[in-house]
């Protein structure tokens, strides 16, 4: 049988190392690997999701952290703010009190547990930040937990949200300042990635995986894996079709800077 005691100790010394590994993100892929590493520790779970502004009236921005790459499709079911899980989520979060929600197999009466079982999913945790600013509000949705959450995990996403808001905030400010910069033409583009990083990128555009894009260029699987975790960080973005619109995006830019440079 398991020490209570021993149990106990345990769980403080996973959320000391969560919290204190949380402090020092500041940036989107910082977050990502934060999440992936010391919060999985923690709290399993294969998909996070994140909103960050006033939550009360439906208006934030909401992001995707997943272990498996998602379709855009399926983002967009996830955080559609009319009609997704998201919203479904929050309406679900509002009408318990603002208690953490946990949602099992036999859950039923929420709208976000039908949402849930519309895209597949069964075992999820839920959870959020209400500012007295409503625009910094955070609300947080870990998805695809291994077994159905219990009151214990619901204990510790209660302990760890004031860690969770507050990267939120660092990751939110950091962007709001980065776009500030741009704007103002003080921006230096991110795109710095290597020849081979730029051949890797543009055969994950076109579908390939790991050990496709790993026959093609005669690399290793895990060199090509390795090449793409560079490219997310170069890039600040979560997963790989992130990063290909992010490329393409930057390239769009700079195509567009070249031209005004001719005129």
């Amino acid at each position: 049988m398991t020490d209570p005691l021993a149990q106990d100790q345990i769980d403080v010394q996973l959320l000391l190392f969560t919290i204190e590994t949380s402090i020092r993100v500041v940036k989107r892929f910082q977050f990502f690997l934060w999440a992936q590493g010391s919060l999985q520790t923690f709290l399993p779970h294969e998909t996070l999701l994140c909103a960050c502004g006033d939550i009360e009236r439906g208006d934030y921005r909401a992001s995707v952290f997943s272990r498996s790459v998602l379709s855009p499709e399926y983002e967009s079911r996830l955080i559609d703010p009319a009609s997704g899980l998201m919203a479904r989520l929050l309406d679900d979060w509002r009408a318990g009190a603002r208690e953490p929600l946990a949602y099992g197999g036999g859950v039923r009466g929420r709208s976000g547990a039908a949402a849930l079982r519309t895209l597949g999913l069964q075992h999820a945790l839920a959870h959020g930040c209400r500012e007295a600013r409503g625009e910094q509000s955070t609300f947080f949705a870990l998805l695809g937990m291994p077994d159905a959450p219990t009151d214990q995990d619901a204990r510790r996403i209660e302990l760890l949200m004031p860690n969770l808001h507050l990267a939120l905030l660092r990751i939110t400010e950091f962007e709001r300042r980065e776009g500030a910069e741009r704007a103002n033409g003080r921006y230096n583009s991110p795109l710095t990635l290597s020849a081979r990083e730029l051949q890797v990128l543009d055969w994950v555009r076109e579908g390939k995986t790991n050990h496709e894009i790993g026959q093609i260029l005669d690399i290793s699987p895990l060199t090509v894996k390795n090449h793409i975790q560079k490219i997310l960080r170069k890039l600040d973005v979560t997963n790989r079709a992130q990063a290909v619109a992010r490329l393409a995006a930057l390239r769009a830019h700079e195509a567009g800077r070249d031209l005004a440079g001719e005129s």
